[in-house]
């Protein structure tokens, strides 16, 4: 206190010393106010509007005052009067001197008491240049504050509401609409804010909602609806909450429901049983042709009288009767009986649909009967099949087998019975497999099955009637060309092959085969000598034989049932091959494009003695046939070595004849083409001389060994004893 008095003294003392600044001289400041994010500046003596959120909610706002002078200027008081709702935060830091540009601020808070706007007034008291003079501000504060209030529609009163108060809505029928309009008026100075409207109640719903959050200016009012549409006859509740800055306000929501309530009741004659709308109502069974009967009772246990305008049924043997006259108005605890009649024209479940006013029930009825189905299975795929429908298989090729499952299903609510399940027609491509026992019952809900195969033999589409009493079928396949034959091959001796031998061939393929399958063995001759040999033939006669090669196996079977069949490999050098063909024993050829063959060689070899025979014989002659072979129809010598008998002497022991030409002449004429290379030589001798232990000099002879030769060899020698 000390330093103020000090301080008006001094300035006691100025005034006596100074003159008065004139009163048109604007002060030589800047005063800018600020508050939130608003900032201005403001001439001596402005009035600025500091707004508050809320009632007790501050706003903070800051004064700055500047000297814009040319000297300083020395800020002698700080004084704030009117509304207390306005307060300076902290001690100013007054007196202070201001030099050009300098600056004193001073922060206040505005904290609202009431919603009305109140004043204030800032004066800032300064000497500058020995001269007194007062800047001035004046703060007018405003807040906001709601009331509230709704509104019955259309039309109604409005009623005060109070923070946790109720909002009644009038008694509503089931599924009309009720509404109310909430209105929050704002009933301050300033504006107001509304960040959020929820609510909560499954049968109340917002409507006519504003932009959130909502700025509602002083004097003004923000409104909405709230609907009420009631679903069973009850009494609601929920709430409506509203958020402001500064608090959350919630109102009840009550809202009765009135109206009828329909029950329905079956079973009238025993316990009765109440159904709901939409569930099913199942009716007693009946034997086709015949009926069954269920009443069904409409009570009305409501608040209120309801109108029935239609009572009707839809589906096939549904019928109505004692339906009273429509509409009627069914009062409260009042009741009416009508009966459902059902008369199935076929086995199984029938589905219809009962229509009492706007509530609807499926209605069901099983008619007592058998109803077989029939469907067919390829892998997983099903398809149902009609009376005189076809059942259709996968394409194969010739030799597979393609297999479906076949069903029947009874669908209906009595047994039905199989008295025969068989395939006819023209081919026997189709076979059935897995049929049960018959007759057989077949109960309700059971299925029946068995399998049908197809197993072509020829290519194109085939067709076959499958009978199940008296239900027929067209069964339908196609085949192709059937699988490529394994790979085959021949079981026979290897190397060059000896003349006049008889070896056996086998034929055999690397993999079975489906199919029974048909062949013939083709037997050819390539000689080497360009002459034939009609002795290389197969050992049953021909240059051809058949074979058999039974499905599923792989080895050729010739006749006689052996899996082997013998060829002759005759006398002439040359190549012998063989060569199978194909089919199926429906007449598909089946031989590869290029068969592979066996090639059997008989070689060119020196000259074959088969036997020596003395053919004639006299006292000094004897004559010796020679029989043989040479595969290459050549002999060019033929040598004879003679034995003596003992104790005689012989002077020719040895004898070398050419025989080229006569073999020559023999194997190029047309006689010998019938033998192959086979000939018999005849060698006559005539012997000379004296004998000594003998009677006659053919005697002396004990034996002659003989041998041939061509150019490709000698033969093995043969002899033949004389004696």
């Amino acid at each position: 206190m000390s330093r103020l008095t000090s301080f008006v003294l001094l300035a006691v003392a100025a005034l006596l010393s100074v003159a008065p600044m004139a009163q048109s001289q604007a002060p030589p400041f800047n005063l800018r106010v600020q508050y939130a994010s608003t900032a201005a500046n403001v001439s001596d003596g402005s009035t600025v509007t500091i707004p508050a959120d809320a009632i007790g909610m501050a706003t903070t706002v800051s004064v700055t005052l500047t000297y814009r002078g040319t000297t300083t200027a020395d800020v002698t008081m700080l004084d704030l009067t009117g509304s207390t709702d306005f307060t300076i935060n902290g001690t100013p830091n007054v007196p202070t001197t201001l030099r050009v540009d300098g600056s004193l601020g001073v922060s206040m808070r505005f904290l609202p008491s009431t919603s009305n706007r109140v004043l204030a007034q800032l004066v800032f008291s300064y000497v500058e240049a020995r001269s007194f003079g007062k800047v001035t501000v004046i703060l007018a504060g405003v807040a906001p504050e709601f009331g509230f209030s709704y509104i019955p529609q259309p039309g109604g009163n409005a009623s005060l509401l109070q923070p946790g108060g109720t909002v009644t809505f009038p008694a509503t029928a089931v599924n009309a609409t009720s509404s109310a309009v909430i209105v929050l008026t704002n009933r301050g100075s300033g504006s107001g804010v509304v960040n959020s409207i929820s609510l909560s109640g499954a049968v109340f719903q917002l409507a006519g909602l504003p932009l959130l959050a909502a700025t509602v200016e002083a004097g003004k009012d923000l409104r909405f609806t709230v609907n009420f549409t009631p679903k069973q006859l009850e009494t609601s509740q929920g709430a409506v909450s509203v958020g402001f800055v500064d608090r959350q306000v919630t109102f009840n929501l009550v809202g009765p429901a009135s109206g009828p309530v329909f029950v329905y009741e079956t079973g009238l004659d025993t316990a009765p049983t109440t159904i709901v709308p939409n569930q099913v109502i199942v009716m007693p069974d009946a034997v086709v042709g015949d009926k069954s009967s269920l009443p069904v009772r409409v009570r009305n246990t409501g608040n209120a009288d309801g109108t029935i305008s239609a009572i009707s049924v839809q589906g096939t043997g549904f019928q109505l009767s004692d339906v009273p006259f429509l509409p009627l108005t069914l009062p409260v605890g009042g009741a009416i009986t009508f009966t459902i009649t059902f008369t199935p024209t076929q086995p199984g479940w029938t589905s219809g649909r009962l229509r009492i006013g706007a509530d609807t029930f499926d209605v069901r009825g099983a008619g007592l009967g058998p109803t077989l189905a029939y469907s067919y299975a390829i892998g997983d795929v099903s398809t149902v099949v009609q009376n005189n429908g076809s059942v259709i298989f996968t394409p194969i090729p010739v030799g597979r087998t393609a297999t479906v499952r076949f069903f029947i299903a009874n669908n209906g609510t009595a047994p039905g019975t199989l008295n025969s399940i068989s395939v006819t027609g023209t081919t026997t491509f189709f076979a059935l497999s897995d049929l049960p026992s018959l007759p057989l019952t077949l109960q309700p809900a059971a299925v029946a099955t068995f399998t049908i195969q197809f197993t072509p033999t020829v290519t194109g589409a085939s067709t076959a009637t499958l009978k199940v009493d008296t239900q027929t079928f067209t069964l339908s396949g196609s085949a192709s060309a059937p699988d490529p034959l394994p790979a085959y091959r021949f079981e026979a001796p290897s190397g060059p092959q000896e003349p006049m031998q008889q070896p056996a061939i086998g034929l055999t393929m690397a993999a079975s085969y489906p199919l029974a399958l048909t062949g013939v063995l083709t037997l050819t001759f390539n000689s080497d000598v360009f002459s034939n040999d009609p002795a290389v033939q197969f050992a049953t006669g021909g240059r051809t034989v058949n074979f058999t090669i039974p499905a599923n196996t792989t080895k050729a079977v010739f006749p006689q049932n052996t899996t082997q069949i013998k060829l002759q490999t005759g006398t002439v050098a040359g190549t012998i091959t063989l060569t199978p063909s194909f089919a199926t024993d429906a007449g598909i050829n089946l031989t590869p494009a290029n068969p592979p063959a066996l090639n059997l060689v008989v070689p060119q070899s020196a000259p074959r003695l088969l036997n020596v025979e003395v053919s004639a014989k006299t006292s000094n002659t004897f004559t010796l046939l020679a029989r043989g072979y040479a595969t290459s129809r050549s002999v060019t010598q033929m040598d004879f070595q003679v034995t003596p008998t003992t104790g005689e002497n012989v002077a020719t022991t040895k004898i070398t004849l050419n025989v080229e030409p006569n073999f020559l002449g023999w194997f190029q004429g047309t006689q010998s083409q019938a033998y192959g290379s086979l000939f018999t030589a005849t060698v006559s001798f005539t012997l000379q001389g004296d004998v000594k232990n003998v009677t006659s000099l053919v005697d002396t002879i004990q034996s002659v060994s003989v041998t041939l030769t061509n150019r490709q060899g000698v033969s093995g020698a043969q002899s033949v004893s004389l004696r």
